[in-house]
């Protein structure tokens, strides 16, 4: 896609954030996937006593000479993405739909319960980006984001994010760019150059687009620290959209 590399700059107004909700907010999609993992029983690992206490009922004892075999169980999970083309392409994150044996998407302003099926084109640990496309498709022209320039964002630029934060689908939350260039481990001994935000993200928000103050996408959003716990203290992490945008023609 084309890349806006022009400065930001003009005033900051009343509607400015609410006109980039409305402009940008079609082309963000809602993903499920279902996998299938397998697991032994948790009593195993640790304890009927533990199992009771954290789910809250107790859990059948099972006889010393006869252990639980290892089984599978689906697991359903659910991120973000967005539109990058009329065909249906989406760009999100590569942990949303690695390993889905089912990938849906819904659409902004359709009946939640109105899924499309999509498949992996490519994807990329590095960058943790991956590309789907949408083998089903709606009626109607599909909208598509565009993309600005990430080298153009400094640290106190301001930022929106547009997610699917715990299955609250086109959940806007604003922010700046608390960092640049923060080093990011991507896998052992290797790291990525990444965006640092206070904007909110959630479990869910991950491969939603963070947009300038043009609403273009000039990151894509991937991690937070959260101390262990399920939530966002304000420090979120986003993989910069030029370093995608330069691998889409290998996804």
């Amino acid at each position: 896609p084309p890349m806006n590399s022009a400065p930001i700059s003009g005033p900051l107004t009343a509607t400015t954030f609410r006109d980039i909700a409305k402009t940008v907010s079609p082309a963000v999609v809602n993903i499920r996937t279902e996998s299938r993992q397998r697991q032994q029983d948790l009593s195993d690992f640790f304890g009927s006593d533990l199992f009771e206490r954290f789910f809250g009922q107790p859990q059948p004892r099972q006889q010393p000479q006869q252990p639980q075999q290892p089984r599978d169980r689906l697991v359903q999970a659910a991120g973000t993405g967005f539109l990058i083309d009329r065909a249906g392409f989406i760009l999100t994150n590569n942990h949303v739909v690695e390993g889905a044996t089912r990938i849906q998407v819904s659409l902004y302003g359709e009946d939640e319960d109105q899924l499309y099926d999509a498949r992996i084109v490519g994807r990329d640990p590095l960058t943790d980006s991956a590309l789907i496309e949408l083998t089903e498709k709606p009626d109607h022209v599909l909208p598509e984001a565009k993309f600005g320039d990430s080298g153009q964002i400094f640290p106190g630029d301001w930022v929106m994010a547009i997610g699917n934060p715990f299955g609250l689908g086109h959940t806007v939350t604003v922010g700046i760019i608390s960092a640049t260039e923060r080093a990011f481990p991507v896998s052992e001994g290797r790291s990525a150059q990444v965006l640092q935000t206070d904007a909110a993200i959630n479990p869910g928000n991950s491969g939603g687009p963070l947009l300038n103050m043009r609403g273009e996408v000039i990151a894509i959003n991937t991690a937070i620290i959260s101390e262990g716990q399920a939530r966002n203290i304000g420090i979120g992490f986003a993989m910069p959209i030029n370093v995608v945008r330069e691998l889409l023609p290998q996804l």
